[in-house]
């Protein structure tokens, strides 16, 4: 019985092992995807500081609808950077509740192991202690 009750245990565990892994794995990309839009901003940012100025007369007109659109689309990409936070935030909440869990059903895997071992050792010692008792009344 106990033994089913440790292999049930451990692949309990394992089972939360993988789930964590594969949240860890989805936020790992969640957080790429959003440092990957902070740079793109940061980068159009960068762009507009430098190519933002009015050079000569003829490019007035086009330098500030560059300044409108690079505005625009730094937003956008703020925004949208934005928007992934919760997701992000989510599957840290959903990661931690299934380490949790995992870390529960460890310990009581290493607890019933435990307790299988001392089982064990005790019925060791009562089968020592009756073989013990054994040989002393034939001997004496």
């Amino acid at each position: 019985m106990a033994s089913r009750r440790d292999r049930a245990l451990g692949l309990i565990e394992r089972l939360h092992r993988v789930e964590v892994e594969a949240r860890a794995v989805e936020l790992g990309g969640l957080r790429e995807r959003m440092a990957d839009l902070e740079r793109q901003s940061a980068e159009t940012a960068k762009a507009l500081a430098r190519d933002g100025r009015i050079t000569s007369i003829e490019s007035a007109p086009y330098v500030g609808a560059y300044i409108r659109d690079a505005r625009a689309q730094i937003g956008a990409l703020d925004r949208a950077r934005q928007e992934l936070e919760p997701q992000a935030e989510a599957l840290e909440e959903a990661m931690r509740e299934s380490f949790r869990e995992m870390k529960t059903v460890s310990t009581v895997a290493a607890r019933a192991r435990l307790r299988t071992a001392r089982d064990r050792a005790a019925r060791e010692a009562a089968e020592t202690d009756e073989m013990v008792l054994l040989r002393w009344g034939r001997d004496g």
